[in-house]
């Protein structure tokens, strides 16, 4: 497969998400709001009820900062607090920067099913119900050789 064809192979759905890993969470706000007018963020601690991560102890708990960029596009920063999800070895690796572009979907199992048949593998998977928002699934994707980020599809089910 080619990077022309993962779109087309995937059938993603709307890109709706570009995520940046960062070191701390509170001064990469500050700094987004206070250089580029970029805000304001909604401010949660991520702990999925479930979740699965290759390789490694499920944990996870992340500090997640979004702001919206447009009616269809946001900004996530993610700031891990413990655990050994991917978003810490991105970190380790390049530093903070984009890491992931999410894509909203109303077929979440039927693209994993895709990526599995394409030989994509789930690196990480992560569901639990979020205040404001609903019953939210997402996924990373193994997509970094091929494109250069990960792909994170994300299913929001309002409660």
């Amino acid at each position: 497969m080619n990077k022309e064809q993962l779109t087309t192979a995937l059938d993603l759905g709307t890109a709706a998400q570009v995520g940046c890993v960062v070191r701390d969470l509170s001064r990469s706000i500050a700094n987004y709001e206070t250089a580029l007018g970029i805000g304001p963020f909604s401010v949660f601690d991520f702990t999925p009820e479930k979740g699965f991560i290759k390789g490694r102890s499920p944990e996870i708990h992340l500090k997640i900062g979004i702001a919206q960029l447009s009616d269809v596009l946001s900004l996530e920063l993610i700031e891990v607090v413990s655990g050994e999800p991917y978003h810490k070895d991105f970190l380790e690796e390049h530093g903070e920067g984009v890491q992931h572009l999410g894509f909203m979907t109303d077929e979440y199992d039927r693209v994993l099913e895709r990526a599995e048949t394409l030989g994509i593998e789930v690196l990480m998977w992560a569901e639990t119900d979020v205040a404001g928002m609903g019953h939210v699934r997402g996924a990373y994707l193994g997509t970094y050789d091929l494109i250069g980020v990960l792909v994170e599809v994300i299913e929001v089910n309002p409660l």
